[in-house]
């Protein structure tokens, strides 16, 4: 049986100590990707990703060494320069990250001119959705994720 309520509280602590906190990278799983990891329980997240204003990745969770979930996210910057303060902002909404929808970050989240918008379908079973940060109201990113559990 699956304790889907200790899986979530360890995926949300997963990405709330990883990227969005500035966390330790880890050794480069492929040429040139950006990995993170967090361990917990029994349970092993690695955040692993390919480029930067144009960029692919995933997070794999293994259960006892065994592969129990999976995400894979594709995004992009929409402007040529990041607006001042992008990547801060970002970080700060990924951070909000709850129990509820522990996808990406929250449903809304608004600072200074930025603003996050997260929107999916399904569950933490099998789920596909969407992220947007407009600046000034002018749409600057989106990336686009989909994933579920696996077997």
């Amino acid at each position: 049986m699956i304790n889907l309520s200790k899986f979530t509280n360890f995926l949300v602590k997963a990405k709330q100590n990883t990227y969005c906190s500035g966390g330790k990278k880890e050794k480069s799983s492929r040429p040139n990707s950006n990995d993170y990891a967090f361990k917990m329980y029994d349970y092993y997240y690695l955040d692993s990703y390919l480029g930067n204003k144009e960029f692919i990745g995933e997070e794999i969770i293994w259960q006892n060494e065994k592969v129990f979930w999976g995400m894979n996210y594709n995004g992009r910057l929409l402007v040529e320069d990041s607006p001042h303060g992008f990547s801060r902002f970002l970080k700060e909404a990924l951070q909000n990250v709850n129990e509820d929808s522990p996808f990406r970050g929250p449903e809304k989240f608004e600072k200074d001119n930025f603003t996050y918008e997260c929107k999916w379908n399904g569950d933490i079973k099998f789920f596909n959705g969407n992220e947007t940060v407009k600046h000034n109201g002018q749409e600057v990113f989106k990336l686009n994720f989909h994933g579920g559990l696996l077997k």
